[in-house]
């Protein structure tokens, strides 16, 4: 019976994204960052008792379903039970969020779906390694959104979403290969690659998510701080100066100077006490030979 179940609600799914069909209930689509948290509502419910509520989770191409609240209860058996949270009114909220957690929502009460929640997440990763943080260094950065039904690819948001590249100023890069090179692998999947100058020391590199419905949904940056930061920078050797004037002598040639005299003076002194010693021990030597 389960079988059954899990089966029908996936050919739902599947007609629901090929025909672009919606039904009543609310659809939402959220967009968040990875290592981060969110937010999934339910909205529309009859009553307040989250009893009632159950919440399913779906991801498209992998063919997962699961349910993560059951009757108002984190399901303990669920990857996410200690990333969840349930708010007063029902609605999700997911911790600490990773790859695996995008994909479609949905919050049923009493068994009927009331809200559809499309989580994506963005992410920004980078195969420059440190040590190309600095000026003359090849940075390059992949802004990647993990869609509901595919990351990266964006199957079913090919009309509707856009990912762009943004400057400090918030203005979209350039495609200009003197100074920036952009590929869009895919609409959800573009690579950043530049060749850092000195001025890029702490610039952050800006990854934006873009619909139509809703401009600058969600954004990422990253951060160029360079690991050595006079690397590159000219070392000025100050030449040495002549003044005219009194020599100064170091400190430590002053000290010498003292310090010999009054050694020799304190060596004088204990020779001249050992020679003292030495006379009077011949002279009891002398006056003992002459009493014998």
């Amino acid at each position: 019976m389960m079988g059954f179940q899990i089966l029908t609600r996936f050919l739902l799914f599947s007609s629901l994204f090929q025909t672009g069909v919606r039904s009543v209930k609310d659809s939402v689509f959220v967009y968040s960052r990875l290592n981060g948290d969110t937010l999934l509502p339910c909205t529309k419910l009859a009553s307040a008792d989250c009893s009632a509520i159950t919440w399913t989770f779906f991801r498209g191409g992998q063919v997962r379903y699961s349910e993560e609240v059951i009757r108002g209860q984190v399901n303990l058996n669920s990857d996410k039970s200690n990333r969840i949270s349930i708010m007063s009114n029902c609605s999700l909220v997911l911790h600490d969020l990773i790859v695996e957690d995008a994909g479609s929502y949905v919050c049923l009460e009493n068994q009927e779906p009331v809200s559809d929640i499309y989580l994506s997440l963005l992410s920004i990763s980078s195969v420059s390694p440190i040590t190309e943080l600095r000026p003359g260094g090849n940075l390059i950065l992949t802004c990647i959104l993990f869609t509901y039904y595919d990351a990266g690819s964006c199957k079913s948001y090919s009309n509707v979403i856009s990912i762009y590249w943004l400057d400090q100023d918030g203005k979209q890069l350039p495609k200009d290969k003197r100074r920036y090179m952009l590929t869009e692998n895919t609409r959800c999947n573009v690579t950043l690659a530049t060749t850092l100058q000195t001025e890029d020391n702490n610039r952050k590199w800006r990854c934006q998510v873009d619909t139509k419905k809703n401009k600058k949904v969600a954004f990422l940056d990253f951060k160029s701080s360079f690991l050595f930061q006079n690397d590159h920078k000219d070392q000025i050797v100050q030449p040495s100066v002549t003044k005219e004037g009194p020599v100064e002598l170091p400190i430590s040639r002053i000290v010498l100077c003292v310090l010999l005299p009054l050694m020799v003076c304190i060596v004088g002194f204990f020779t001249w006490k050992s020679d003292q010693k030495k006379a009077k021990t011949s002279a009891a030597v002398i006056e003992l030979q002459d009493f014998h």
